[in-house]
This record gives C-alpha cells, sequence and structure tokens, in this order.
C-alpha cells in the first residue's frame, strides 16, 4: 500500500507541476505525508519536482520571453532559501501550515470573484523581488516556493504564459539550489536512491502529458485550475495542521 501511495502521488503531481509549472509539493505531499516521514519525504518532494521541471522544459513551446521576467524572482529566492532553511529549526511546523492554509483558504476565492486590481498590476520588479523572496523563505521552510509567486503573478493578471514562465524557471532555480544544500548538509542518503529512481520512472510520462495539456486549455482554464489547486492545497495543510 505504501508504494502505490507513493506511486499514484507522484503521477498526479507531475502531471499537474507539468501543466501548471508549479504545485508538485502541494500536491505530492497530500498522498506522501500518510505513508512517509517528513525527513525522508522532503528531500524526494524537492528532487521529484526538479526532475518534473527538466522533463516539462523540453517540451516547452518557445514564446521569445526575455529571462529578465523571472530574475528578480530568482535573485531574491536564492537568498531567502537559506533564511528557510534556518527557520525550519525554529518556527512550529503546525503554526506554519496554519497560517500558509488561511492564506491561500481565503485568497482563492477572492481571487476568484475579484481578480482585478490596478495598483498591483503595475508594481514593478521590486515588488517581484519581494516576493520571490517570501517564495525562497517558503521554500526552505517546507517546499512550498510556488505559493507566493503563483499568487502574486495572478494579482498581477499576467497572460498565462508568462505566469507558467515565471513559476517554472522560478521553481526549477529554488528546487536546485535546496537540493545543492541538501547535499551539502548531509540530509540525502540511501535510503533516498530507491525512491529515486522511481520517481524518474513514474513521475516523467505525466510530466511531459501535462506540458503538452498546456497548450490547449484557456486562459480563463488555467486561471481556474491555479486557484482550484491552491485552494485544495490551503485545505489540506490546515487539515494536517490539526492532526
Amino acid at each position: 500500500m505504501t508504494w502505490f501511495i507513493f506511486i499514484l502521488g507522484a503521477m498526479i503531481a507531475g502531471f499537474v507541476q507539468g501543466l501548471t509549472g508549479f504545485a508538485f509539493a502541494l500536491i505530492a505531499m497530500s498522498f506522501w505525508i500518510w505513508v512517509l516521514p517528513p525527513q525522508l519525504a522532503a528531500p524526494l518532494v524537492v528532487f521529484a519536482s526538479l526532475w518534473s521541471h527538466i522533463i516539462a522544459l523540453g517540451k516547452e513551446q518557445k514564446h521569445q520571453l526575455p529571462f529578465s521576467l523571472v530574475l528578480p524572482y530568482i535573485i531574491a529566492g536564492l537568498i531567502g532559501v537559506p533564511l528557510g532553511t534556518y527557520l525550519l529549526h525554529l518556527i512550529d511546523g503546525n503554526t506554519f501550515k496554519t497560517i500558509l492554509g488561511l492564506f491561500l483558504v481565503i485568497w482563492c476565492p477572492t481571487m476568484f470573484f475579484a481578480p482585478m486590481f490596478p495598483r498591483i498590476q503595475a508594481l514593478g520588479k521590486l515588488a517581484d523581488g519581494s516576493i520571490g523572496f517570501i517564495g525562497g523563505i517558503l521554500g526552505g521552510l517546507g517546499g512550498f516556493c510556488g505559493a507566493a509567486p503563483s499568487a502574486w503573478v495572478m494579482l498581477k493578471n499576467l497572460p498565462k504564459q508568462q505566469q507558467r514562465y515565471i513559476l517554472r524557471h522560478f521553481n526549477f532555480a529554488i528546487q536546485l539550489f535546496t537540493i545543492i544544500i541538501y547535499l551539502c548538509q548531509g540530509t540525502i542518503h540511501k535510503v533516498h536512491l530507491p525512491y529515486f529512481a522511481l520517481i524518474i520512472l513514474t513521475v516523467s510520462i505525466p510530466a511531459l502529458i501535462g506540458a503538452q495539456m498546456f497548450y490547449k486549455i484557456s486562459e480563463k482554464q488555467f486561471k481556474q485550475l491555479v486557484l482550484s489547486l491552491l485552494f485544495a492545497s490551503g485545505c489540506f495543510l490546515l487539515l494536517t495542521s490539526l492532526l
């Protein structure tokens, strides 16, 4: 049963990651939390998400979007990751999950019914960097680096191509840096290796399918999907914080 739940979670999360450019950790942990201890699951989530990005990036159509679009997020996010890993040992896990869960549960319906905020849409790279910094901290705290940036790019009402471009490249950079930190800290052990191999086998095809499906959905469908995923993730975080 453990392996079945692990594989099912990996496949669904891989598909969602390929489609939206984020949310692997949020989806996978909703399955894995029931069968794996956090110390084992955390490196697996980061590795699987990173692998999904690598697979999906190979199938991404070229939109000639400038890398400067995502650069402020990445620079600030990389600064935030070590702070997040440091705070991980100071902040109570349930408190963190409750705060983030409440934010997502309140924010998602608000965005669904009232998505236009002209002043926020006019903010520039300094604001983008601030959100990237928060995303880096959240990534170091619990692997949720995509939560804040995904909310932000939707607040700015960016086209879906720009949203996924920012989320995909930001999450890739943050997760790659996190893997490096894990290796330096000795967080990854031999027990992780069989799971890594299984992730490569089970995530690749769903991530490819998700990446191809992205070009078949509308702007409205993309927005509804992202909001639904974030809302469900918020409910999951609140639920696990109470258990």
